[in-house]
């Protein structure tokens, strides 16, 4: 079976127990050794909480001395660093701009008012009904 396995260096030995005894707890099957060192063997488990806590136990990952970027990789994965996230509510094909339709820039005034419109969307039509 391929897994990798992650070490890393903890600043106390206290700190590295209470860190092997949360991964414990969770299914991460981690080794203690001497020295505050802790590895684990990343098969189908999370990654990212993994990371976290061990970060939060202040510890650091210990670099592979082949130079193996393995987990260099999974974490860019895991974190999707090589991607540009992009909110849905930011991408719509049907708003056509102003360009398009051959109107030009907009102007100081008109751009200040379209921030207030997205501000305060309410159009202050108060026909609904009467609120005690």
């Amino acid at each position: 079976m391929n897994h990798t396995s992650i070490l890393f260096q903890f600043p106390q030995e206290q700190a590295a127990r209470v860190a092997y005894d949360t991964l414990a707890e969770l299914g991460y099957d981690p080794q203690l050794h001497e020295g505050g060192r802790l590895h684990i063997h990343v098969i189908r488990e999370d990654l990212t909480s993994a990371l976290e806590i061990v970060q939060s136990h202040g510890g650091e990952l210990v670099e592979s001395e082949d130079g193996n970027s393995e987990v260099e990789s999974m974490a860019c994965v895991e974190y999707g660093l090589d991607s540009i996230p992009i909110p849905a509510h930011l991408v719509n094909e049907d708003w056509v701009s102003i360009e398009e339709n051959g109107q030009g820039e907009l102007t100081a005034w008109d751009r200040e008012q379209a921030e207030v419109r997205e501000l305060d969307p309410d159009p202050g039509a108060y026909d609904t009904f009467e609120a005690r």
